[in-house]
């Protein structure tokens, strides 16, 4: 397997650090001077980064003591055209939209509509978890900080129809895994609850309550928190993937059908750098407008939950030390600095967005590549280059850390192949055909295609690398390398295991 295969396999992950924000009224440091041919510097970093990770195209902006002193585009929209990508092309920003929908909940907050420590059910009588203890006690603060006790999940929404109501009621299907406000846990579908949140508290959909409370005061004409709505003369960055030969080749656009506070936002470079500038400052727009309390923009930047900087994370930050989760944003230190900053990813697409408040600092990076890490790396040394540090290759470090992941990977697969030599003895591979059931997911598949094992859960179908009797490797992206196992049995069951862990019965 070619090292730049490993890009189809790893699972979507936002990676951070942190530390301690800056004490709410202290005076602000200077921004540091800029270096020396600092925009020959960056654009040769861009260009680097591009070829290395091998991104079609590519649309960066710097802030910088306030103000927007770089956005460029690199690369072209779609490898089958000649349109350039420009600051001003859009892009899905997927993740990124949650410190959208928390900087939302910070001005009801400021309107004593809602507190941050409000349970969820005080607003959506119909929530529920699994258990009724924790049902009762999640609130707004606990779904804005993945601390809700759930594990990830992300099959539960992703190309799921319905409603958004609908996916958040699938969380009631699911074990609590930990007491709310313990640990952290990347959990999407709690975000859209927040949203739902929102309207109801407002009266009028999330969708218009951004545009209105946030776009249009800072005048991001360029950026819809609901899809349908972006005009189809606008120009669009298209997606690719890596191709098992590790180039690029296009693919399909993720459907986007519906607003969704967890994730729709279409941008683009431009209009982002004024998102930076204005969460890089005070809570007021450009023209003096507040928009949101010099309060709440503190503590939608003060982290809430500490997590464990385990191998995998620190491979990928290698300047980092600590890392947390925030109000929407990831938290965690570069060279000593504190960042914010959060991380997106939809089929074909790559987004970050990062803020060095101490610096006045913000990097946003967009690549229409799926899974790439240009997005981390590239920030990595746009950070080091405008802070004043040099020497360390983040290209060569991050691809290093994402092989050792594979490995991981493929070791655990491996493993789970040998466990089914001994149990799948006189099996019939026709016979482990079927559909199997789990009480949030529901029906689920598994089946041959021209002679091709598949398997299909929720919304998300993939084709299975057979790795033993029995037993495969999940290969599209949204399942992370997921082990599926067949379990024989009364009736039989299919174990996955990946970043959740799954049983299927067999429906019969």
């Amino acid at each position: 397997m070619r090292p730049r295969t490993i890009l189809r396999w790893l699972i979507i992950a936002a990676f951070c650090g942190f530390t301690a924000p800056e004490t709410p009224g202290q005076e602000s440091p200077a921004a540091p001077p800029l270096p020396d041919a600092w925009e020959l510097q960056a654009e040769n970093l861009t260009r680097l980064g591009m070829r290395f990770w091998r991104v079609p195209g590519c649309a960066v902006a710097v802030v910088h003591d306030g103000q927007l002193i770089w956005a460029k585009g690199f690369g072209v929209t779609a490898l089958q055209g000649d349109q350039p990508v420009t600051p001003d092309t859009v892009f899905p920003i997927a993740s990124c939209t949650k410190s959208f929908t928390t900087t939302r909940m910070a001005q009801l907050v400021d309107a004593g509509k809602v507190s941050w420590d409000d349970p969820l059910t005080k607003y959506l009588s119909w929530f529920r978890l699994s258990d009724p203890e924790a049902t009762r006690a999640v609130t707004l603060r606990h779904a804005a900080s993945h601390t809700g006790g759930l594990a990830s999940h992300d099959l539960l929404w992703y190309r799921w129809e319905g409603t958004l109501r609908q996916r958040v009621e699938r969380l009631s299907q699911i074990p609590v895994e930990s007491k709310p406000g313990e640990k952290y846990a990347y959990q999407t579908s709690l975000f859209t609850a927040l949203g739902l949140v929102e309207e109801t508290v407002d009266g009028k959909p999330w969708a218009e309550q951004i545009e209105s409370g946030l776009l249009a005061p800072l005048a991001m004409r360029n950026t819809w928190a609901d899809p349908r709505k972006i005009p189809a003369s606008v120009v669009r960055a298209q997606p690719h993937r890596l191709s098992p030969s590790d180039t690029p080749i296009a693919c399909e656009a993720y459907p986007f059908n519906e607003p969704d506070p967890a994730g729709s936002i279409h941008s683009t470079a431009n209009d982002l750098a004024k998102w930076v500038q204005f969460h890089l400052g005070d809570g007021t727009n450009p023209e003096g407008k507040r928009l949101v309390s010099k309060g709440q923009m503190d503590l939608l930047h003060t982290q809430q939950i500490a997590q464990p900087l385990t191998a995998s994370l620190r491979g990928l930050n290698p300047s980092s030390q600590s890392m947390g989760y925030a109000l929407g944003f990831t938290t965690y230190d570069h060279r000593g600095e504190t960042v914010l900053a959060h991380g997106g990813a939809v089929d074909g697409m790559r987004t970050q967005i990062t803020l060095v408040p101490g610096k006045k600092l913000g990097v946003v990076v967009l690549c229409n590549l799926s899974l790439t890490r240009m997005n981390l790396s590239l920030t990595h040394h746009l950070l080091d280059l405008f802070l004043g540090y040099s020497g360390r290759d983040y290209n060569g470090l991050v691809l290093k850390q994402q092989r050792r992941n594979l490995q991981e990977l493929l070791d655990r697969a491996q493993a789970a192949g040998e466990r089914g030599r001994s149990r799948m003895d006189r099996i019939d591979p026709a016979q482990m055909e079927g559909v199997y059931q789990h009480p949030a997911y529901g029906d689920t598949k598994l089946f041959l295609r021209d002679g091709v094992p598949m398997f299909k859960l929720g919304g998300t179908e993939t084709t299975l690398q057979p790795m033993g009797p029995g037993c495969w490797l999940a290969q599209a992206d949204p399942f992370g390398g997921a082990v599926i196992e067949y379990i024989p049995g009364t009736p039989p069951v299919i174990r996955m295991t990946g970043e959740v862990e799954l049983t299927l019965k067999r429906k019969e």
